[in-house]
């Protein structure tokens, strides 16, 4: 627990001084890193547990999409415009190198994968680049804070299992307190950088959206457990002491932040 702290501590600390000193494209400096670095290790997972994935032609076409959607912004082109050439041409490329009997086993779980890692880290780059970067801030916030007060409150006074199947050591206790502690940490954040954020954001749309996006990191967590526990794995790597990977830093982010970003658009 003391190092998982001081991992996280650090990391905060290091995302704030990479946002301030170069600002928008600091942010999307580190959703390339750790984006990539994600799904590096979801197809180390996807391998581990035997499952058929192309992972030569995967990694290095997720880090092309994903640039892609980081350098190209949202008004020069369409991002879905984005995805159905890269996907597509993913697509082509596995049919071409691997023949027709390895193709049908091999193209649905390599373009899953990618699918599943673009949505929140490509949608974190159109937050950067639509919103700017303080609401960025205000999402990634509301969703990891969640994993925070989930954790203590489910330490303190965790007693009913949420969902043991997948994660033994989540509490329903622990999602309450998760709720409130994004809840909390949204509407501070609005009231103290309220001038920097969006007019449209008030308080009150921050405290229930807080709760839908915390809720869905929750679910995006669980994705990440079962992804572990069909690899056999604790930790989806060993590149940040006290947490583990980088998918265990992020696996909250998986649906809380398309989640985000569509209530972004409902509510701005």
């Amino acid at each position: 627990m003391k190092h998982r702290i001081i991992a996280t501590s650090i990391l905060w600390i290091l995302i704030i001084l990479t946002a301030w000193f170069l600002g928008k494209w600091g942010g999307l400096l580190l959703v390339a890193i750790f984006g990539i670095g994600a799904f590096i290790e979801l197809t180390g997972l996807l391998q581990l547990a035997g499952r058929p994935l192309y992972r030569h032609l995967a990694i290095p076409a997720f880090a092309l999409n994903l640039l892609a959607l980081i350098l190209i912004p949202p008004w020069v082109l369409p991002p879905m415009a984005i995805l159905a050439v890269g996907l597509s041409l993913t697509l082509v490329v596995c049919l071409l190198t691997t023949g027709a009997e390895a193709f049908p086993s091999l193209a649905v779980p390599t373009l899953g994968a990618m699918v599943l890692l673009l949505l929140p880290f490509g949608a974190i780059a159109l937050i950067l680049h639509e919103s700017g970067l303080m609401l960025t801030i205000w999402v990634l916030a509301v969703a990891k804070f969640g994993d925070v007060g989930a954790l203590l409150t489910g330490m303190s006074i965790g007693k009913h299992k949420m969902a043991p199947t997948f994660s033994p050591n989540k509490t329903w206790e622990g999602f309450g307190g998760g709720l409130v502690a994004s809840a909390l940490v949204s509407v501070l954040l609005i009231l103290f950088f309220g001038e920097w954020l969006p007019a449209g954001l008030t308080p009150l749309h921050g405290l229930w959206s807080a709760v839908v996006i915390s809720a869905s990191g929750v679910l995006g967590d669980l994705m990440e457990s079962a992804f572990k526990r069909d690899a056999r794995v604790k930790d989806s790597g060993t590149m940040i002491p006290g947490i583990g990977g980088f998918l265990d830093l992020t696996d909250s982010l998986i649906l809380a932040v398309p989640v985000a970003y569509f209530l972004i658009w409902i509510i701005l």
